[in-house]
């Protein structure tokens, strides 16, 4: 008989988030500007993403918001909010970690942090070793899996009309010029430089997909008893880490996303999501053949994040989840 203990893990469905963000000044910065000779000091990132507009495509050089840009703001904030202890590996970043160098420095099973956004491996042996070996049970894969964000397809439309031909629209429809100058506090030396940025009212295209586990649905109770967070967790972590989620992105609307955002770069607005709820877990797709209301409910909206969030809260999803406990 192995020496390792069984596992078990089931997907019972993903919500599809979607949603529309309006930046302004945002700039997520490219290394390539300093190569190219006469180019601003500093450049967005960029991409080359084909586009149709009345049935014709066009490859457009656009910029793009990378995935671990939002993530990685959204994390943090909520890191900051949490009041979560932080940890490094190399004395550079810190940031909060359930597994530092083999060693569990958070054992929290519901640690919306670790769960949301992911956290480093470790074997059920060393578990077992440091007495946590409940943390087995409950472990899962990241619930959060974010996506590039491009310019959205109404955004590109307009400039493509505004143009008279999307053949006509390039890079400098999406940006912005700055000069910025550094003045040396003794000499009064001027030190300028120009750069690119987002133009006001850009806006792009994202999503998140949200993965949901039996385990967040019908909690374990070994899972429940070693946690802080159980009363808010209750009997659908599900529903809290989701909430956590929106509450990340929230933060990051309530202060910048990118570069510079303390001198008033990177101004976003999140606004038009929609959350849909797929199952995935076999027994969860018969349920919803056999079942009159199904497990998956209408989708729900909100013109903006605040009313969105509200939504969500009472999602009819959370008590049709609750049913797959029983069977």
């Amino acid at each position: 008989m192995s020496e390792h203990p069984p596992a078990q893990l089931e997907l019972i469905g993903a919500v599809s988030l979607g949603f529309r963000l309006e930046a302004s000044g945002l700039l997520i910065r490219s290394g390539k500007a300093k190569e190219i000779l006469g180019a601003a000091d500093i450049q967005p990132i960029t991409i080359r993403r084909q586009y149709v507009v009345d049935g014709k495509p066009y490859p457009l050089e656009v910029p793009y918001i990378p995935a671990s840009s939002l993530k990685g703001r959204s994390r943090s904030l909520l890191e900051l909010a949490l009041n979560l202890p932080l940890y490094t590996t190399e004395g550079k970043i810190y940031l909060h970690m359930r597994v530092v160098r083999n060693d569990v420095m958070d054992a929290d099973p519901y640690c919306p942090i670790d769960n949301v956004f992911g956290t480093p491996a470790i074997d059920a042996g060393r578990l077992s070793q440091q007495g946590l070996e409940y943390l087995f049970k409950c472990w899962a894969p990241s619930r959060a899996i974010f996506r590039d964000l491009y310019p959205s397809e109404s955004y590109v439309e307009e400039l493509c009309r505004s143009k008279g031909d999307c053949s006509y629209v390039t890079l400098d429809d999406f940006v912005e010029e700055k000069w910025e100058n550094r003045i040396d506090r003794v000499t009064s030396t001027a030190d300028p430089r120009n750069l690119l940025r987002l133009r006001p009212g850009a806006e792009f295209s994202g999503g998140i997909t949200f993965l949901v586990f039996d385990l967040d649905v019908c909690p374990r109770k070994e899972c429940a008893e070693k946690s802080a967070y159980k009363d808010k967790a209750g009997d659908l972590p599900a529903k809290f880490y989701l909430d956590t989620l929106l509450k990340g992105l929230e933060l990051v609307e309530a202060t910048y996303l990118g570069a510079s955002g303390t001198r008033g770069y990177g101004q976003v607005k999140f606004k038009g999501l929609r959350a849909e709820f797929r199952p995935i877990a076999p027994r969860v797709e018969h349920q919803e053949r056999d079942a009159a209301e199904g497990v998956a409910p209408p989708a729900v909206e909100g013109k903006d994040l605040a009313e969105f969030t509200a939504k969500v809260r009472e999602w009819g999803l959370w008590n049709r989840l609750k049913g797959l406990c029983k069977s």
